[in-house]
């Protein structure tokens, strides 16, 4: 009897412990079920926050909830490989995706920097150019500053020369004593003559003025003062190559036995009395013969 009620406990017994065992799976289903509609939201308020930072960079899409497998529903600690793969898929495309964006990103700015670097070194080589050029024009404009007043120099030179050509000062003088009878040189005439007109041929700005004095009286005073004179240019032009142009004469008859006056010669009067006449000869220098 004791037998029987032992085996009728322990049917009873097996019979609850499978009721209860088989409802483990629909009380899982229950206490997770509701928690599905809380992961959702989530995912989708997700999104909106991916595309801030960057409106033309188009968001990934939210990750899906994970898919319930087996008999422990959402957390299965026996869970086989391809339910591991499909949990972690999503999550490595998404590292990718970020992945690429940093890349992207990356040679966006490089490419900027370079732009930059680039238009900083075009900006620098045009200042330094224009700089060249400034330097350039600068040098060019003391160069003509200079040269304008070496010009400026030159023309006040020319300018002062000019204003002194009409301008001629007594540089030299000498008197030739004749004997009466005709208009000629003696040995020691020509003599006197060559010293005093050495070198004067290879010299510029000056005139020779040449007047005679003849003792003679009327008509045959001026004719014989004029061929004293014509004698004396006459040999100035001969052997000392005097232009002509540069030989002023002019005869001064009837002066008897006086001599030249001081105001005359240039200098001191002569004691001396003439015999047959007198050429006065002055050498006449203007600034440019300075």
């Amino acid at each position: 009897m004791r037998k029987h009620n032992f085996s009728s406990w322990m049917t009873t017994a097996a019979l609850a412990a499978a009721l209860a065992v088989s409802s483990l799976p629909l009380a899982a289903q229950s206490s997770a079920a509701p928690q599905t509609p809380a992961t959702a939201p989530v995912a989708s308020q997700a999104a909106p926050s991916a595309t801030a930072p960057n409106a033309d960079v188009q968001a990934p899409p939210p990750l899906a909830a994970p898919v319930k497998q087996g008999f422990w529903g959402r957390l299965n600690p026996f869970a086989r490989k391809k339910y591991v793969q499909g949990q972690v898929a999503p999550i490595r495309d998404r590292v990718n995706e970020l992945d690429g964006l940093t890349t992207d990103n990356s040679k966006s700015i490089a490419d900027v920097d370079a732009r930059s670097k680039a238009g900083i070194a075009a900006v620098g080589d045009t200042a330094r150019q224009a700089g060249e050029t400034a330097d350039a024009a600068q040098q060019q404009v003391q160069q003509d500053s200079t040269q304008a007043s070496q010009l400026n120099d030159r023309v006040g030179s020319v300018n002062t020369k000019l204003q002194g050509v009409d301008q001629y000062q007594l540089a030299q003088t000498a008197e030739l004593d004749f004997k009466p009878g005709p208009a000629t040189l003696s040995a020691s005439t020509q003599q006197q003559l060559d010293g005093f007109l050495q070198g004067l041929d290879t010299q510029k700005g000056y005139v020779v003025e040449v007047t005679a004095y003849s003792t003679r009286k009327g008509q045959a005073g001026v004719a014989a003062s004029q061929q004293l004179a014509d004698a004396v240019v006459r040999y100035m032009v001969l052997q000392h190559n005097l232009p002509l142009y540069r030989i002023y004469t002019m005869g001064m008859g009837g002066m008897g036995n006086a001599a030249p006056t001081a105001a005359q010669m240039g200098s001191a009067p002569r004691n001396r009395r003439t015999v047959g006449g007198t050429v006065q000869i002055k050498i006449l220098k203007n600034s440019l013969g300075s």
